[in-house]
């Protein structure tokens, strides 16, 4: 995962990071710079579980949080992503709300 090499205050509300990325995961971002989201592994607050169903448990959910279900459109097809660090895979998804 990349690190945070600088930040400076420009203004009241504007910050410049400095990010340090390895080549990996600079061609990983596949020139998309904009509408990014920083955040961090030790910022997650909520718990949640994978449940199995299926055939030898074939397939898989992520069940969300109760505080996570409001204001969620259902029927839309729901981005998603993987990332893989040394000890951990990092889901993200994007649901469009109402």
């Amino acid at each position: 995962m990349g690190k945070v090499t600088n930040l400076k205050t420009v203004s009241g509300d504007k910050v410049t990071i400095t990010l340090e990325l390895s080549e990996k995961e600079a061609l990983w971002l596949k020139g998309n710079l904009d509408k990014m989201h920083l955040f961090s592994e030790n910022n997650l607050e909520y718990t949640t579980r994978l449940v199995q169903r299926g055939t030898r448990d074939s397939t898989k959910y992520f069940l969300l949080p109760k505080d996570f279900r409001k204001g969620i459109l259902l029927s839309n097809a729901i981005k998603c992503n993987r990332i893989e660090t040394k000890t951990k895979y990092i889901f993200l998804f994007a649901v469009n709300k109402y």
